[in-house]
Formats: structure tokens, sequence, C-alpha cells
């Protein structure tokens, strides 16, 4: 049997598969004092998801697009969650590059994700 690549990113999940506490939200930077900043974070969600790393083929043609990422994760769909930036899960961020409802079907919403690298040294 021939394997199906696309089939963990256009199939619904199955029940049991949204095991991942997933915290959404949006970043913004306010400035302090004179040349720092604090990070806010607005809109905050908590869902339960699903995090899947994505292959080297597709890893290595998001760079033609300059729209790197590292990680597709699924959750139920959600309107508020169209509006995040930012995910964190297990005390990794991952930042969103691209939101997609799977199947136009108004079930489930997967996001394109980046591993942001200043995040996990911190946890080191």
């Amino acid at each position: 049997m021939k394997p199906h690549y696309s089939r963990l990113y256009s199939r619904f999940p199955d029940p049991g598969e949204l095991n991942k506490r997933i915290l959404f939200y949006m970043r913004q930077d306010e400035p302090i004092g004179g040349s720092r900043i604090q990070a806010e974070n607005q809109d905050a969600h908590t869902v339960w998801g699903k995090l899947i790393p994505v292959s080297d083929t597709l890893h290595l043609h998001s760079f033609q697009i300059n729209k790197t990422f590292t990680h597709k994760i699924m959750v139920r769909y959600r309107q508020s969650l169209y509006s995040s930036d930012q995910a964190v899960i297990n005390g990794v961020v991952y930042i969103i590059r691209g939101v997609t409802d799977i199947n136009s079907a108004g079930r489930f919403l997967s996001f394109s994700c980046k591993r942001n690298e200043q995040s996990t040294r911190k946890r080191k």
C-alpha cells in the first residue's frame, strides 16, 4: 500500500487525538521607558489540540515562500482563534504562520506554525 502524505492535513482528527492543552493568544509589545518593551498577551484561549511535526519535504518547500513552518496544530473550530498569532504547548512557543479550515467544513482548524527557537533556549 502506497503512503498518502497529505492525509494528516486533509482528514479530521479521530476522537482522542486532540490530547494536548494549547494556549492561543495575540502578543502585543508595549514600550517601557526609553529602550525596553514588555510583551502583553491578549485574547488568550486554552483548548485541546494536536501537535504534528511536518515532513522535511514540506519544511523545505516552505522556505520558497519565505514562511517557514515546522509544525501543524489541529484544534476544533473556533472563530476566536483566527486572530491568534502565537501558541504555547508544554512551555514551548510556536509562532503561527497561517490558519486553514480543514475541508472548509467549519469543524477543525489547522495552524501552520514555526517553533520559536528563542523560547526553547530559555527552557534549558
